[in-house]
């Protein structure tokens, strides 16, 4: 019986144990211990069945996680845009003057101030006309060529000259190897000579002139925008107030530097039978020019500098110089 005891206890998991036999007053009594038959057996059982088993499995982790943690602050309106004037809308109304002296808006039709002054020369045609026939590449390729611009005083201005094929274009900007550019109401003529494949006579063609009322150009001090006194102040560019045409052309040079030089610093230079003049007829684009560029910080107000300089009649003319920063 004791066997069978030992494997329910190893198969059942329990706790066996022998009582002792108490006597009335609860002591032990070796005596009772032999005269008992068999101690008697006391079973404690678990809470719960083993036949449930381990279980292993954890229960799921409940966390909250926001998927947009990262850009969650971009989300937030911006505090600056709710105020009652905006910073923006305060720099946005600096972006145009207090007080507006012109009465018409920029004509982008007066190009003559804008862009780069070019000239095309198409030395090949010039060619073909001298020698009053078409010619292939192939035919003008053994031709020698040179291209003088010579002023009004009979002066070669720029040259140019090559011993192959005459270019279909030749592109001039006005400016020659010493620096010197084209001046306003001034006659250039360009001169073409040919020379044949067999040294034959040079054959010599004129182009047609170049002549401009106003350009501009860069120089070391600034951009120039050169206009000529004849248009501005009369054909003996003796008058002391605008000519309509020289209202006409300032406008061009107005539009111009509202595009592209707004705010820059202005300077006018005139270049005048004498100074007294050159004084008057600076003072007259001063005022129109102020009209015209619609605030006083333009630079042009009655501080303004004006440059007055004698000049023979050829090279009398007004520049308005905007000055480098």
């Amino acid at each position: 019986m004791t066997s069978k005891l030992m494997s329910r206890a190893a198969i059942l998991g329990l706790v066996l144990c022998a009582a002792p036999a108490a006597g009335q007053d609860g002591a032990y009594s070796p005596a009772q211990e032999s005269s008992s038959a068999a101690p008697s057996e006391v079973v404690i059982k678990g809470a719960s069945s083993l036949s449930e088993g381990v279980r292993g499995a954890k229960p799921p982790l409940q966390l909250s996680a926001d998927p947009f943690e990262s850009i969650r602050a971009s989300f937030s309106p911006d505090e600056s845009l709710l105020l009652a004037e905006s910073p923006f809308a305060a720099a946005w109304r600096k972006t145009h003057p207090d007080v507006l002296h012109s009465d018409r808006i920029v004509q982008p039709w007066l190009t003559t101030f804008n862009g780069k002054f070019r000239v095309v020369f198409d030395v090949l045609q010039q060619l073909s006309e001298t020698l009053a026939r078409p010619l292939t590449l192939k035919e003008a390729k053994p031709y020698q060529w040179s291209l003088n611009v010579v002023d009004q005083a009979g002066r070669v201005f720029q040259h140019y000259e090559g011993s192959k094929r005459p270019p279909l274009e030749l592109v001039w900007n006005g400016e020659n190897d010493r620096d010197q550019w084209i001046m306003p109401e001034q006659s250039y003529s360009p001169v073409y000579a040919f020379l044949g494949p067999n040294n034959d006579s040079p054959r010599t063609r004129a182009g047609r002139p170049i002549r401009v009322e106003g350009m501009a150009h860069q120089e070391p001090d600034g951009m120039h925008l050169s206009a000529g006194s004849a248009v501005l102040f009369g054909s003996d560019k003796s008058g002391r107030t605008l000519e309509p045409g020289g209202e006409s052309l300032l406008r061009a040079a107005a539009d111009a530097i509202k595009r592209s030089f707004t705010g820059i610093p202005i300077k006018i230079k005139v270049f005048a039978a004498t100074k007294d003049l050159g004084d008057s007829q600076g003072r007259a684009v001063q005022n129109y020019l102020r009209r015209e560029l619609m605030l006083p910080s333009q630079g042009i107000d009655e501080s303004a500098e004006i440059e007055a300089n004698q000049a023979p009649f050829a090279d009398q003319r007004v520049e308005i110089v905007l000055l480098n920063r």
